[in-house]
């Protein structure tokens, strides 16, 4: 009897010590009792905050903030190419938007009673419209290429901070490219996505790398409005070496205590007005701005005038690239001798093809001296030729000649006319009587 009783007491510490031990282990489960993949729930985090699957306590969040969502799990069984995917549900514009609503870990393998920690980044929209419901539903899934064996959900609270502002575009003008030693124009576009009207807000557009930047106020801005600044107006300084660079927008608010930036890019073009090498030996090549070019015209002319400042004499050859549309030639040649201190310039003539594209048309002009070159890029705009206009050089010449002959045909005239009105003076004067007067 005394053995039973014995037997029975152990039985029951065994049962005591085997749950405690469960308890005691968070990320133990029930054994797999499917074919398929089958985890155990163990933790699931968010910004260091603890969620739990469906319940109606929200977890609340800012608009904008990133979320870091760590997923703990223990696998009941061995796997291969399992996966971890959290996403949202509920954001109106989430379709154009997948990098901050959807994330993916790459696949790994997985051994039973293992526990195995993930993390997943994903992003509050900051446009979220509050007024159409502040929640969002984040969504939990671990399967591997067979099935989904973990499916959970958690609800989220979205709130708007007191104070915050973003910036939604960077606009400049010109957009894509900018020469040396011209102006950039750029605006800024914001929104105020805090609950509280902001007042004199700062914007600062800059190009660190150039030294240089413009500042603007935008006097008011009530939540959720947005406005784009009036045009700053950046001075690139001339000869900045060509390349693309940097531009920042810094938003400055909340009294000066807030700010956001943000950041674009935009390509450098070389000045043609600089100096083509450096050192003490160098050459100016200056080129004319656009040029008209009619078509079946004898074209237009494009004066490049080269400036040798260096100490030592410098050969140069110019050549074009580029002008599909038309033909060109140099006038006195394509080759040019300067010695130490002379200016030349060489005439660039270019007609367009009777069936060349008319609009802009940007071609090259590249000046190469001592292994040396430089690319200048110049522009065209050809346009239709008219039977009654006088384009290029060639028409200047028929105009030249057309005008004397109107110029002699007018003095012809002018002659005529001239001896017409003599000749009628003579024949109303009284003739003159020779011989003596009778009283």
């Amino acid at each position: 009897m005394m053995l039973i009783v014995m037997t029975l007491v152990l039985a029951i510490v065994s049962m005591f010590a085997v749950s405690a031990a469960t308890n005691d282990t968070p990320c133990c489960g029930d054994p797999a009792n499917t074919s398929k993949l089958d985890v155990a729930e163990c933790l699931v985090e968010v910004n260091g905050r603890a969620v739990y699957n469906d319940v109606t306590v929200l977890k609340a969040f800012d608009r904008g903030e990133e979320l870091e969502i760590e997923v703990e799990f223990v696998s009941l069984q061995d796997a291969e190419d399992v996966q971890v995917v959290v996403f949202m549900t509920g954001y109106h514009r989430g379709h154009k938007f997948t990098d901050d609503v959807f994330d993916m870990t790459p696949s790994f393998d997985v051994e039973a009673n293992v526990s195995y920690k993930k993390t997943l980044h994903l992003k509050l929209p900051d446009d979220f419209e509050l007024d159409t419901g502040d929640e969002l539903k984040l969504r939990l899934e671990i399967s591997d290429k067979y099935a989904s064996s973990h499916i959970r959900e958690y609800n989220l609270k979205v709130e708007a901070l007191r104070e915050s502002v973003i910036i939604q575009d960077i606009i400049l003008d010109p957009a894509d490219r900018v020469q040396a030693g011209r102006g950039l124009f750029a605006a800024v576009r914001v929104k105020n996505m805090g609950e509280d009207t902001e007042e004199s807000l700062r914007v600062e557009v800059s190009m660190p790398d150039l030294g240089i930047k413009a500042t603007e106020y935008i006097d008011e801005l009530d939540s959720d409005e947005a406005t784009t600044s009036e045009d700053l107006f950046l001075r690139l300084p001339a000869c900045a070496e060509p390349g693309t660079y940097s531009v920042e927008a810094t938003v400055t608010y909340a009294d000066g205590d807030e700010s956001v930036t943000a950041e674009t890019t935009i390509e450098v073009g070389e000045d043609p007005s600089c100096p083509l090498s450096g050192g003490s030996d160098k050459t100016v090549v200056t080129v004319p701005g656009k040029q008209d070019v009619v078509k079946g015209s004898a074209g237009s002319v494009y004066p490049i005038m080269l400036q040798n400042t260096g100490a030592t004499d410098r050969s140069y050859e110019l050549s074009v690239s580029g002008l599909s549309w038309g033909t060109y030639r140099f006038d006195p040649g394509a080759l040019v001798l300067l010695r130490s201190g002379e200016t030349k310039t060489v005439y660039l003539y270019v007609a367009a093809n009777d069936d060349a594209p008319e609009g802009e048309q940007v071609f090259k002009v590249t000046v190469e001296t001592s292994g040396d070159e430089k690319e200048i890029a110049l522009t065209a705009n050809v346009v239709a030729g008219e039977s009654s206009g006088l384009g290029g050089f060639g028409d200047v010449r028929k105009a030249l000649e057309v005008g004397v002959i109107v110029l002699i045909v007018l003095l012809i005239v002018l002659g005529l006319i001239i001896g017409f009105n003599k000749l009628k003076g003579n024949e109303g004067e009284p003739e003159e009587v020779s011989g003596q007067t009778y009283y």
